[in-house]
């Protein structure tokens, strides 16, 4: 049986619109709808965070500001959020003074990492906080060096003493050297993502903090000890 062309004639335009549709829809349709469920997917999200954001933003507001402002401040001068040489030292030169120590020396151990700025803090092994070391020789009788042990460790900046000797030389004011922890805690680099809930403060985390309340603030009493600290800048962040 032939099939004359004639007789396809009439089908030739409807199909050809078919076929036209078909093409636009696969390359001009299609694109475009895929580009609209993904904007629509976008802008549930959006939503969804902004959502979010107003919800940690009246947490926020809930705050008592002055409160927070002043238990910030208390934490900070406690655990700075960057190494504060000048501080370390101008506390420990003070405290010892107040107690009637004589400061022999007081130096920096692990300088360079120190004086490096460095975009990444490493932890010692088995630390939990970041710090540094000062290596520092005092010379008094033992109830000055009690007492000295016993203030600096509840004074601000956080510092803890390690590794105390004392000179074998019989004396009523022996040389004692001690190592002393000095901590600090760099600010944290994101804010956490938007779904994720504002931890309100723990009853534990109220215990810490009523306890560094209690440490003793040296405000306006604080000068650097003139001795010698190296080369390197130690001050450097």
């Amino acid at each position: 049986m032939k099939i004359n062309l004639k007789d396809l004639k009439p089908f030739l335009l409807p199909a050809l619109i078919i076929f036209l549709i078909l093409v636009v829809t696969a390359f001009v349709l299609k694109p475009k709808l895929e580009v609209m469920v993904k904007s629509h997917q976008q802008l549930t999200k959006d939503k969804k965070i902004l959502a979010d954001l107003t919800k940690k933003l009246a947490t926020l507001e809930g705050l008592a500001k002055v409160e927070f402002s002043e238990k910030t401040d208390i934490a900070l001068a406690v655990l700075p959020a960057e190494k504060d040489v000048p501080g370390n030292l101008a506390v420990i030169k003070n405290v010892a003074l107040n107690n009637g120590l004589i400061v022999n020396d007081i130096t920096i151990s692990e300088v360079g990492e120190i004086a490096a700025v460095s975009s990444e803090i490493k932890l010692k092994k088995d630390a939990i906080l970041p710090s540094f070391r000062l290596n520092v020789s005092l010379t008094g009788s033992l109830e000055m060096i009690k007492n000295f042990i016993s203030q600096i460790q509840s004074t601000a900046p956080l510092m803890e003493v390690k590794n105390v000797s004392l000179s074998q030389k019989k004396t009523e004011s022996p040389e004692t050297k001690m190592e002393i922890e000095a901590y600090f805690l760099p600010f944290p680099k994101t804010l956490g993502k938007p779904e994720q809930q504002l931890i309100a403060i723990t009853s534990g985390e109220e215990k810490i903090f009523s306890r560094i309340n209690g440490f003793t603030f040296l405000k306006g009493q604080q000068t650097l000890p003139n001795l010698p600290v190296g080369k390197e800048n130690l001050f450097s962040p």
